[in-house]
């Protein structure tokens, strides 16, 4: 009778198999071979194999399970094997040799968000070994986590309260829209200071090209002062340009040399708003609220550039003429002054995050301060609004040099040829609209001159606002890019050559005896020439001079993206093209302001002007997208290196491998 089998056993299959050799398998015949499995031997299993770590008392047991076993393993043999389509192994699943993992080509990366937040702390803890203190919002943002990741200081502009936030951006914002409203406030007057003072059109229109010429110029050491010594003494010092500016065009009335001086010192003042204010933004706000600010910045220098003429040429129809406009600017100065110098602290900031400390500071959401308005809160708050406050721990040239490198990036320059043309083109025309429509036989007065810029304020606004939203960036692929390339060029193209030749076409006498003999080009004006029309075909060619603008901002940043070695890093390059474009783009633009009405004085220059600049413009954008589509990455490799963002010193070869031990 066999005994009863034990309820331990530690006798495994794969033990049984390693124990047995295998025999020898006969030569591989050359056909109809049956295949089978060879039959387990049937000798009993040495005990000092199996049974070494065992207790005494389970030795018979043991063996009669394994003879048990052995009998039963055989049966099964003998059942399949004849089956050729069923494999039996005798090792356990577990125990099976498992063929090596395939080798990546790519090595590990490292981790970036995968954490997990906690409501109590709206902190989480980083996966990889390191347990870096990752910190989230609050209030209805409390699952997003914070890029920038702030310090836990108090005066980090991250850390700022929503007021304090919203103060700071509205001061920048008044100063930004008065900025826009004083570049093109003589648009509708120009015809009136050229008779007045007794000049040329071009020396009227050079009211307006020298000063944004001027603001290239100090647009570009601004954003090199601002590396070294902050934003706010930048700020500051150019308000106080603007304002002996702004005053003293208040009285020049009958002095052509007194009135050019006081826009120099305006231009002076327009270069930090122009160029600084994108960088504050950034300084300030989290990227998931950075995009709404932004999108605000932008659509208020448009509208306020665009729309200036129009109120500028009612103010202008009066007695006071064009000086009526900057008394109406300064009162609004006065009010940008206050909330600059209370309102705009420094936001230029050098921030250390430590990888474990835990937060000690509360964000506040609140939009008013919860501070009592005493004496001593007040005077603690004006003490801590500094002129100055901020300085570079080094100075050197590499520091200095990071504005300039920036603007003569490719990927600056190429963005700067495609949009120039629209851009320039529709500033010239618009400047040039005095010298067409003032004369006999149209005779329009400033405020219908102002009228004319309905159309493109009631275009371009709509077109800069749905373009500058997340949807039109998040979907920015070479496509899109491209494509957007293509409508905004076609568009700019149409309004460009549509406004020469209409005008030019209209003007012309009839050739083939239609007209009367005693006629005039004099007789022409109004019956021949429709002003909503012309209105219409300058707001098409600011249309496309936007689309096109709409591809700036996200081609710089997948340019800095590529670039840039930290977060950090990416922002700053970010604002300092952002910047470099726009004085680029402004010292030109004064040259063309400049010399167009020259060449337009005559209906066919006018003609010609426009074909040139149409014509050329679908040249350079055919060459732009050739660029994009085929040399994109060259151009953000070139990038780097121009800006000095990737050290090629490290790539040089010192020693020979064989030489090292």
């Amino acid at each position: 009778m066999a005994r009863p089998e034990s309820t331990e056993s530690t006798v495994e299959i794969s033990e049984i198999e390693n124990s047995f050799p295998t025999p020898p398998r006969p030569p591989k015949p050359a056909i109809n071979y049956r295949k089978t499995l060879p039959p387990l031997p049937l000798s009993p299993v040495p005990e000092t194999l199996l049974f070494s770590a065992q207790p005494a008392q389970h030795v018979d047991a043991n063996t009669s399970r394994v003879s048990k076993t052995t009998d039963t393993l055989k049966s099964l043999l003998t059942a399949w094997g004849g089956n050729r389509d069923v494999r039996l192994s005798l090792a356990v699943p577990e125990m099976e040799e498992r063929p090596p993992r395939p080798v990546t080509k790519d090595w590990p990366r490292p981790a970036t968000a995968a954490t997990t937040a906690t409501a109590a702390t709206g902190v989480s803890y980083s996966s990889t070994g390191s347990q870096r203190t990752i910190k989230y919002g609050t209030g209805k943002h409390a699952n997003i986590e914070l890029s920038p990741q702030p310090s836990e200081d108090p005066e980090d502009p991250l850390n700022w309260p929503a007021w304090k936030k919203m103060f700071n951006f509205g001061a920048l914002l008044s100063m930004v829209a008065l900025v826009g409203v004083m570049k093109t406030a003589y648009i509708s007057v120009n015809s009136v200071i050229a008779i007045e003072e007794g000049v040329s059109y071009t020396a009227a229109v050079a009211l307006t090209a020298v000063p944004l010429m001027m603001s290239a110029v100090t647009g570009l050491a601004s954003l090199i002062i601002a590396r070294v010594w902050g934003k706010r003494p930048v700020y500051l010092v150019s308000m106080v340009m603007i304002f002996i500016g702004l005053v003293w065009n208040t009285h020049v009335r009958g002095s052509l040399t007194q009135n050019m001086a006081a826009r120099i010192f305006q231009g002076l003042g327009w270069g930090a708003f122009d160029t600084l204010v994108l960088g504050s933004i950034q300084d300030t706000y989290f990227e998931h609220e950075r995009q709404s600010m932004i999108i605000i910045h932008y659509v208020v220098s448009i509208a306020t550039t665009i729309s200036s003429p129009l109120l500028g040429g009612v103010a202008s129809s009066g007695p006071r003429s064009f000086e009526l406009q900057f008394e109406i600017m300064s009162a609004f100065l006065s009010i940008s002054i206050l909330l600059l110098v209370f309102g705009a602290p420094e936001t230029t900031y050098n921030r250390v995050v430590s990888d474990d400390q835990p937060p000690t500071i509360e964000r506040s959401q609140s939009l008013w301060p919860t501070i009592t308005f005493t004496k001593e809160a007040t005077l603690e708050y004006i003490a801590n609004m500094k002129p100055w406050s901020y300085k570079a721990d080094e100075i050197n040239l590499s520091l200095i040099l990071q504005a300039p490198r920036a603007m003569l990036a490719p990927t600056t320059g190429l963005l700067f040829t495609l949009t120039l043309l629209p851009y320039a083109s529709f500033w010239s025309l618009v400047s040039s609209l005095s010298l067409l429509f003032s004369p006999l036989p149209f005779m329009l007065s400033s405020a219908s001159l102002g009228a004319l810029m309905v159309g493109p304020f009631l275009l371009a606004t709509p077109v800069a606002v749905g373009l500058a939203f997340p949807q039109f960036h998040r979907r920015f692929t070479p496509t899109v890019h491209l494509t957007t390339l293509a409508i905004g060029t076609a568009i700019a193209s149409i309004g460009i050559l549509g406004f020469g030749l209409y005008l030019a076409g209209s003007m012309e006498m009839p050739t083939d005896g239609s007209g009367d003999a005693l006629s005039t080009p004099w007789d022409l004006g109004l019956n021949h020439v429709s002003l909503p029309v012309v209105s219409f075909l300058l707001g098409i060619l600011a249309a496309g001079s936007v689309a096109l603008d709409a591809t700036i901002r996200p081609v710089i940043q997948r340019s800095t993206a590529f670039t840039s070695a930290n977060l950090a890093v990416g922002l700053r390059n970010t604002a300092d093209m952002h910047g470099g474009l726009i004085c680029l783009r402004n010292l030109v633009t004064g040259a063309f302001i400049l010399g167009l009405p020259n060449a337009i004085f005559m209906w066919d220059g006018l003609k010609e002007a426009t074909l040139g600049m149409g014509i050329t413009q679908l040249a350079v954008t055919a060459g732009a997208c050739g660029v994009y589509w085929y040399w994109d990455e060259n151009v953000r490799r070139l990038d780097g290196r121009v800006m000095g963002l990737i050290d090629l010193s490290i790539l040089k070869k010192t020693t020979s491998f064989f030489d090292t031990d």
